[in-house]
């Protein structure tokens, strides 16, 4: 460091509380006779302690640290500023033959001149006290504990930032392994380095099975191939791609360098898998491919040595300097470090948030997130994460508050907002984590709008199939009404013919009449018109027995014709529940009209053999849910197909006489509410469903 120093024209970029100590030292006595020339100092802050302590002391100063460059005879920089950005500008404008010392090296310089201005200090006092040896004992003690000093300075800076890697290496893995979508990383040989649960449990390959190894393919393809990973790592070529994914892969719109593409995987699960799957590239600081993420819809490793320094006082100074590059480097792996992170954090393809643990203030999120929300960093630092629900959600928030020791929560079909006001629909999965020292939230946003839009589609198209099966239930509600006029307008036509006066009190009379069958009948048609409309997944205080008793107003006359008895056997003090009528009202016409056919089948299959075609319903509390059961003396469901009751599009009726739809639709309307349905069914005997709610707090 000396051979640098001395003889050298230095200047300063970064003139804070480190420029001043410099300044201190190189301008007191103790270096006087040194050949150490600081011409320059710059700095954006002209109240900088630096900057104005080399302003009082004659040095040049300025703003603007390209001025320095025009000192004449200039051949070092020393750059304090301690930022990244500033430091890789003067890496780029500086003159060529300049020399740049950074933050990082710039330690050894501190070292160097306190050491120095020690020397010289102790060299002066050793010529006064040349006949003392108490003294010169003395300084050199004190000489041998200052250089102690720097070293054990330099020690525990070093263990402060290994600890700082190692919890960043923590949160690394925490962010992966809380992702609820299968996530796998392989480094640039192609080894697995993370295999998160969601990935053990898709594939059913254990991590234990997979990192470490170049087998990533195995539980993907029937024999070793590249994956859409191994693509990234090897910079594969277009036509090269196309060899093994042919016209299915395209690049990443959102992610810089990434591909994705679907699949199809015979050996995943038993029947095989479509997959959807995008792989991206992992940089390092150098801006180098180092790995890839796939996912299907690192933490680095360093080793630090720290040696013991109990060497005499002449071997310190060779020491610190052996530390401070330890140093440096523990720096330059904690930036790939940090850059790997941030590469991996924002190559996520679902928005990930990290918040608070019990204010919910967003900490971070990444670069998805931003994208998804329409929102720009420093506007999302400004939120918490309840500002992006559409609704007040007490339900999310006590979830989220309740999260500890590394639990996670899921929480399905939140409607979120995007700046715009936009609403749309988000699958919420949070896991309890430390991050820098504090609890804290890391939370996945899953967009499933379009699933949810389509989905309604269904559920509308299904409405639609039932109000054909309703049809002849409203026509008789309307018929009974339509005669009453025709009665009272057969009888005025009759009056008119035979000239004869209608008395008030029977135009009263007929008049009040057919008021009051139009008012019936403008409730049917009413009542049908809210039914067949489109509803959304809103979640109002109802109780359960309204629903169940409009049921009855279209489908009362059908049941009468199939000559089924209906007995209702409601609490009249149930509790509310949070769900919407409109919705709870199709699940019970699909219960009750698949009740009626079941009778209806049995009744066929029995002929004129006697039995009771019954219909019950009962609604009561229980363990603070409240619980309703729909009976049928029906002919009964085989155990051999009581699984398959909830897919779509199985049923058990012949073509043309029912989409299949009906039940898989009730039971997604049953869990968006956080119901539950089950099935009790014996053949021949009759079948009960029960279906809990939670109740309201």
């Amino acid at each position: 460091m000396r051979e640098i120093l001395q003889n050298s024209n230095i200047v300063i970029v970064g003139g804070g509380r480190v420029c001043k100590a410099i300044l201190k030292i190189v301008l007191g006595e103790n270096f006087v006779n040194q050949k150490l020339n600081i011409l320059g100092v710059a700095d954006i802050n002209d109240n900088a302690e630096g900057f104005i302590y080399a302003k009082e002391n004659g040095i040049f100063t300025t703003m603007d640290y390209k001025d320095l460059f025009q000192i004449k005879d200039l051949n070092l920089i020393i750059e304090l500023t301690g930022d990244n950005e500033v430091l890789e500008k003067l890496k780029i404008t500086k003159p060529t033959k300049v020399r740049l010392i950074d933050h990082f090296e710039a330690m050894s310089v501190w070292d160097f001149l306190q050491i120095e201005e020690e020397r010289v200090r102790i060299k002066r006092d050793l010529r006064r006290h040349i006949a003392e040896p108490e003294k010169i004992e003395t300084e050199f003690d004190l000489f041998s504990q200052q250089l102690a000093k720097i070293v054990e300075e330099r020690t525990r800076h070093l263990q402060a930032v290994e600890k700082e890697l190692v919890e960043r290496g923590k949160t690394l893995s925490q962010i992966i392994q809380g992702n609820t979508i299968p996530t796998f990383v392989i480094n640039k040989d192609h080894i697995v380095t993370h295999w998160n649960r969601a990935c053990e449990k898709l594939t059913g390959y254990k991590a234990e099975e997979i990192v470490g190894t170049n087998k990533q393919w195995l539980p993907f393809r029937g024999e070793e191939r590249p994956i859409m990973a191994d693509v990234i790592v090897d910079e594969m070529k277009d036509e090269e791609i196309k060899k093994y994914y042919g016209h299915k892969w395209r690049k990443s719109v959102l992610i810089d360098g990434a591909y994705e593409a679907e699949d199809f995987f015979p050996q995943i699960g038993e029947k095989g898998r479509w997959l959807f799957f995008t792989a991206a590239p992992i940089k390092g600081a150098d801006g180098e491919t180092v790995g890839s993420i796939e996912t299907l819809w690192d933490t680095t490793e360093r080793k630090e040595a720290q040696e013991a320094l109990q060497r005499a006082h002449d071997e310190l100074e060779m020491r610190v300097e052996e530390r401070t590059a330890e140093l440096s480097k523990v720096n330059e792996e904690l930036s790939r470090s940090e850059e790997k992170y941030k590469t991996l954090f924002n190559s996520a393809p679902t928005p990930i948030f990290i918040m608070d643990g019990q204010s919910f203030n967003i900490i971070d999120v990444n670069t998805t997130a931003l994208d998804c929300y329409q929102e720009s960093r420093e506007e999302m630092f400004k939120k918490t994460f309840s500002d992006l629900l559409f609704e007040e959600d007490k339900e999310l928030e006590e979830g989220l508050k309740k999260l500890t020791n590394h639990q996670c929560g899921f929480y399905p079909r939140r409607r979120h907002i995007r700046k715009g006001g936009e609403p749309f629909y988000v699958n919420i999965v949070a896991c309890h984590a430390r991050h820098m020292g504090r609890d804290t939230l890391i939370a996945t946003t899953t967009d499933i709008n379009e699933s949810v839009g389509k989905e309604a589609q269904l559920i509308q198209a299904s409405k639609l199939a039932t109000l054909g099966t309703l049809a002849s239930g409203m026509a008789h509600e309307l018929t009974q009404p339509l005669n009453v006029i025709q009665v009272a307008s057969d009888f005025f036509l009759k009056k008119l013919k035979k000239g004869e006066e209608v008395s008030n009190d029977d135009l009263r009379a007929m008049a009040e009449e057919i008021g009051s069958h139009v008012d019936r009948a403008s409730k049917v048609i009413k009542h049908m018109r809210e039914f067949a409309r489109q509803s959304d997944i809103t979640r109002t205080r109802i109780n359960i027995n309204e629903p169940i008793k409009d049921v009855f107003k279209v489908l009362g006359q059908q049941l009468r014709v199939h000559q089924i008895e209906v007995e209702f056997d409601f609490d009249p003090h149930l509790p509310y529940i949070m769900a919407d009528h409109n919705r709870l009202e199709q699940v019970f016409i699909n219960l009750v009209t698949n009740a009626m056919y079941a009778m209806d089948d049995k009744g066929l299959r029995l002929g004129d053999k006697k039995w009771k075609r019954s219909l019950k319903i009962k609604s009561f509390p229980a363990d603070n849910q409240v619980v309703v059961t729909v009976s049928d003396t029906g002919k009964g469901i085989p155990t051999e197909i009581m699984d398959k009751i909830f897919e779509p599009f199985f049923t058990t009726r012949e073509v043309g006489q029912g989409t299949g739809l009906g039940m898989s639709i009730s039971y997604r309307i049953i869990s968006d509410y956080g119901g539950t349905i089950e099935i009790e069914s014996e053949v021949d005997k009759g079948t009960t469903f029960t279906l809990k709610f939670p109740c309201v707090e």
